[in-house]
Order: structure tokens, then C-alpha cells, then sequence
């Protein structure tokens, strides 16, 4: 039998993503082929995300249309972890491929060529060194599954299961790995970075020393972490963020601005603990940007409880805000509270969504006129984008993926910035260590 051709289409995190680059990679040490899109396939894995129920009827309208068109199909990622049933009711047929299952997933794509119905749910995978198809700029490396937390909205915990941290040594090794092959952004992620090491007697601060002491040019991009456990560790974690291998850039969850509907979403922090990390980090790093989600709408959030959120915005006046209407995740525990009506957690999360545009785009703002260097990571379809020291994102002209470039900021959107390259040499690299 010819070696298949195979397009795999990704939903969600970063965490998927690089799953979704391990699949690759086992998929052509297999002998098989990454197709470049679903129509030139022989088969198609769909690796899916259970956080928000918008994504996932996306992910099922695009299910029940490749089943209708006969296309060999292979499930993989969250939902079937969490919500086998929904995957079984509208593809019955298809293989499945759980999150640790990743090294059977040509097993899969043969048993969907031949029409045969097959599951792999693996109880533990390391999945630092496996085989993997990444990009020549970015890597994303995973330093651990799962997490510690319990929160009463999250499907994600039942499919990741609890957390399992990889080796110090194993993420070491592996981010010096990409370094030497010309990686120069390393996109740390996980569930919950800040939970990395609890169990087992280490931390995110001690890994990111050891990272930062790997020779070489590249900058480190560290994935969320909620806010408990930034301040478990906040003067080491300041400490390690002080490298200019770090990007001077944080993604903390707050989730709301209210003390009881924090509780009531079985979150372990209060509002004064983010705000903390927030001064803290402001403090010591005052170009920092800083990430945060917020979920509207939560079955106990009065009308009260929301303006402690919108507030909450704009007083921490964050860079990044994903905004995001509560919607009941299969056996969650707040699937069995009282919802709110649609309309109303639709005009929350317009005025929300509202409100940390104005504020991206203020703050945006403020750059215009300011040089920059810039590490140039992706290209796009007009041109180039790059990341300042504070992962900032700016449009670029021609430029060399790789490379670093002087930059004048002259425009500005909610989510990126606009710029002209300046005269005189670019800013040069970083000493190597």
C-alpha cells in the first residue's frame, strides 16, 4: 500500500500545537507525507480542543462534514479524552488518538485507510524526544501534563489529567537541542507553567535559570501560569525573568475581578494575590506585557460581581485580554448550575471585549515614535512579523526569518504594531552565555 498523505488540522493551545508537530514528526518517520491541505489528504487528523464550546461545535460542524464527504478521518487532542460519546455519536468510525498516545498515530491513519475503528488512550507518554516536525525559528517545547488545579468550569483538566512534570535535565537537553538547530524563540509551554515541578520538589524559576544558562542567541516565551503559583515563587521567579533571554512578557489567568465568583469557580487566589503579582512584575520590569483571560458570564457572576471585573480591567490595564463567554463544559460542575440567559453573557462580553480593545489600542499607542529590536519569528501573508524584547508583536516589510532588525513604531492596532526599519545597523545580538 502507498505511504498515506496526511494534513493534520489543529485546534486550541500551544500544548496542541506542538502535539500536533510530535504527530508530524512520527508520521514521517513512518514514511508517510504531510499533505498540504485536506483536499490533496488520503487522510485527515483533527486534533481538538474542549475549552470553549464555540470551538468545539466548529470542531463537530467539521466533523460531520468530512464524515459526510467520506474522508478517512482520525480524532485526536481533548474532546475524546473528555467527551468520548460526542466523538463516537458523529464519527463512529473513526480511530482515535488520545493526548499521551501521540507515538500511534500512523497506527491510526493505516487503521483509517482500511476503514477499521481503533482507540489509544495511554495512561503516561514522555513526549521530550519524540520524534517532531517543528519550524526553523520557533520551537515549542512541553515541560509538563496536566495540573493541580480543580476549577469548576474546566473540561481541559479531565482530558489532560493531573500534572506530571518532564525532567529538568530532558527540557534541557531538548531546548539546547533546538538551539543548536537554529531555534531562536523557545515557547515554554504547558497547562499551568507555574505548576511545573510542584510535585516532585522543583519550580518554573530553577528550570528557567537552567535554561537561561544554555549558550546561544534566543529568547524564551513562557506559557501561562495562574496566579497561586507565580506567587508561590515571585522573587525567583523575578530573579529568572531579569535574563535577557526571557521575554519581558507574563500570561496570568485572573478569570474575574470578584472574590466569590473567583471561589465559586474553585479558583485558589483572591483578587488582591493577581494584583500583587501584577505590581510586582510592573514593578521590576515596567515595559512587561501582560496576558490575562477573562471569562464572562459565569452562572453565579451577578450584575455586581462584572463591574468588579470591568474595574478590575481597567485599573491592572492589561496589553492582552482573551475574553471569553462562559459556556457549561461537558461534566464540569458548573454545567449543573443555573446558566445566565445568552443575551446577557452576550452584552457582557461585548462591553468586555470593548473595553480591552480601547485599552490594547491605548496602550499600543504609546509606542508609536519608540525604536525597537526586533526578532524576527514569522512570515505572514503580507510580509513579516517580530517580537520585541517585550513580545510585543510588529509588522515588518522584507526581513529574514531569524534575524534581528532596528525599527521605528509608527502605527498601532489593538493586537500588533506597525513599523519602518531604521538606518544604521541593526540592533545586534545578545552575548551568547
Amino acid at each position: 500500500m502507498p505511504k498515506a498523505r496526511v494534513f493534520i488540522k489543529t485546534y486550541g493551545c500551544t500544548m496542541n500545537q506542538s502535539d500536533s508537530e510530535v504527530m508530524a514528526g512520527v508520521l514521517l518517520a513512518d514514511g508517510m507525507k504531510l499533505a498540504s491541505g485536506p483536499d490533496k489528504a488520503d487522510a485527515i487528523i483533527l486534533n481538538t480542543c474542549t475549552v470553549k464550546g464555540a470551538t468545539e461545535q466548529k470542531i463537530m460542524h467539521e466533523i460531520r462534514r468530512l464524515v459526510a464527504a467520506r474522508k478517512k478521518l482520525v480524532i485526536a487532542g481533548c474532546i475524546p479524552e473528555a467527551d468520548l460519546g460526542l466523538i463516537r455519536k458523529y464519527a463512529p468510525r473513526a480511530p482515535i488518538v488520545g493526548t499521551r498516545s501521540l507515538t500511534h498515530v500512523a497506527e491510526a491513519v493505516k487503521a483509517a485507510m482500511r476503514g477499521r475503528r481503533i482507540e489509544f488512550f495511554d495512561k503516561e507518554e514522555e513526549k521530550l524526544g519524540l520524534p517532531r516536525l517543528r519550524g526553523s525559528i520557533i520551537a515549542k517545547v512541553p515541560i509538563a501534563e496536566g495540573c493541580l488545579g480543580a476549577c469548576s468550569f474546566c473540561a481541559t483538566k479531565i482530558a489532560r489529567g493531573a500534572l506530571r512534570s518532564y525532567p529538568e535535565d530532558a527540557i534541557v537537553a531538548e531546548v539546547g537541542k533546538c538551539v543548536k538547530k537554529g531555534c531562536k524563540e523557545i515557547q515554554l509551554t504547558a497547562q499551568d507553567t507555574g505548576a511545573y515541578g510542584k510535585e516532585n520538589g522543583t519550580n518554573l524559576a530553577r528550570l528557567l535559570h537552567r535554561i537561561d544558562a544554555i549558550p546561544g542567541d534566543f529568547r524564551v516565551r513562557v506559557g501561562m501560569m495562574n496566579p497561586e503559583h507565580a506567587l508561590s515563587m515571585l522573587p525567583d521567579l523575578l530573579a529568572a525573568f531579569r535574563s535577557p533571554k526571557i521575554y519581558k512578557f507574563i500570561h496570568i489567568p485572573v478569570q474575574s475581578g470578584n472574590d466569590a465568583v473567583l471561589k465559586d469557580m474553585r479558583r485558589n487566589y483572591s483578587v488582591k494575590d493577581f494584583e500583587k503579582v501584577m505590581r510586582a512584575f510592573r514593578k521590576e520590569f515596567p515595559e512587561i506585557t501582560v496576558a490575562t483571560d477573562i471569562i464572562v458570564g459565569y452562572p453565579t457572576e451577578s450584575a455586581a460581581a462584572f463591574e468588579d471585573t470591568l474595574r478590575l480591567l481597567g485599573k491592572i490595564r492589561f496589553d492582552i485580554v482573551n475574553v471569553s463567554k462562559f459556556t457549561p463544559r461537558p461534566f464540569t460542575h458548573a454545567a449543573k448550575l443555573k446558566q445566565l440567559p445568552n443575551s446577557e453573557v452576550k452584552r457582557r462580553s461585548e462591553i468586555t471585549s470593548a473595553l480591552c480593545r480601547k485599552i490594547s489600542l491605548e496602550k499600543n499607542g504609546k509606542m508609536i515614535g519608540k525604536p525597537f529590536r526586533v526578532l524576527v519569528t514569522e512570515r505572514q501573508k503580507k510580509g513579516f512579523s517580530g517580537r520585541t524584547d517585550s513580545y510585543k508583536q510588529v509588522a515588518l516589510g522584507s526581513a529574514k526569518p531569524g534575524g534581528s532588525v532596528a525599527v521605528k513604531i509608527t502605527g498601532a492596532a489593538p493586537g500588533y504594531l506597525l513599523s519602518q526599519p531604521t538606518r544604521g545597523r541593526p540592533a545586534g545580538p545578545r552575548k551568547n552565555r
